[in-house]
């Protein structure tokens, strides 16, 4: 990738059957409500642990632009434009 930043962190190597995941430790920032009730998720179930919630609601973030911009695709050629 052009212009993107050198890779910072721990790196790790999860290996199991049927895939191998690379992960890396990053550090984020959240207000303490958001944490308070990221919590509570986790003690309901809903996740193992915080990385967990963070992967999944990352997911959906990057499927909603995904979906936002193929929206707008399908617009542009529905126009004639390319």
């Amino acid at each position: 990738m052009s212009g993107a930043r050198p890779e910072r962190g721990s790196v790790y190597v999860t290996r199991r059957e049927d895939y191998t995941a690379v992960t890396r430790v990053i550090s984020v920032k959240l207000p303490v409500g958001l944490i308070e009730v990221l919590d509570e998720l986790i003690e309901k179930g809903y996740f193992q642990n915080r990385s967990d919630a963070i992967r999944e609601a990352i997911r959906k973030l990057l499927a909603s632009y995904r979906d936002l911009d193929t929206q707008k695709l399908s617009r542009g050629l529905m126009l004639g434009i390319r």
